[in-house]
């Protein structure tokens, strides 16, 4: 698996990305077309990059397989105008093979390196990722709808 950071061509991955993010359990709550007319979804691409947005994309035998990526945003894991909210997606056929840690480790190191104090997320209580993000050090700190917000403190 090769890591590497997220840049503006790969704006097609990430939108793929998201879309695995919003229908996590299947259920094809969004395609293309709906997470781009839905302005509070497709905010989590919107002009991508930003000046501050920060991204990870994971390659297994050249083809992308994973991407997790960060911007400060006002989204559904919103805490604070100074705390990335994270978005992650895997493809089905490259899950449960250590994908999302390795792009989510990744970027952990990169907010790291650019001086971020959190990190934020939303995720639904029976999302599987969120064992992963239990054990990379996110904590729940409040619910919005059915969803978990969790920080990362870094």
């Amino acid at each position: 698996m090769q890591l590497r950071a997220a840049g503006a061509a790969d704006l097609p991955f990430l939108t793929e990305m998201l879309l695995e993010a919003c229908n996590w359990d299947g259920t094809p709550w969004y395609d293309e077309a709906k997470v781009r007319a839905d302005e509070h979804a497709w905010q989590y691409l919107a002009d991508w990059p930003r000046e501050t947005d920060f991204g990870v994309v994971a390659e297994v035998d050249g083809v992308q397989a994973g991407a997790t990526w960060a911007r400060l945003l006002r989204g559904y894991g919103y805490v604070a105008d100074d705390v990335p909210e994270i978005t992650l997606g895997v493809s089905p056929a490259h899950r449960r093979q250590g994908v999302a840690r390795a792009v989510l480790s990744e970027l952990i190191a990169q907010a790291r390196a650019a001086s971020y104090q959190r990190l934020s997320l939303s995720v639904d209580p029976d999302n599987p990722a969120r064992k992963l993000y239990e054990s990379l050090g996110f904590v729940k700190v409040g619910v919005v709808g059915t969803s978990d917000t969790m920080v990362l403190d870094l």
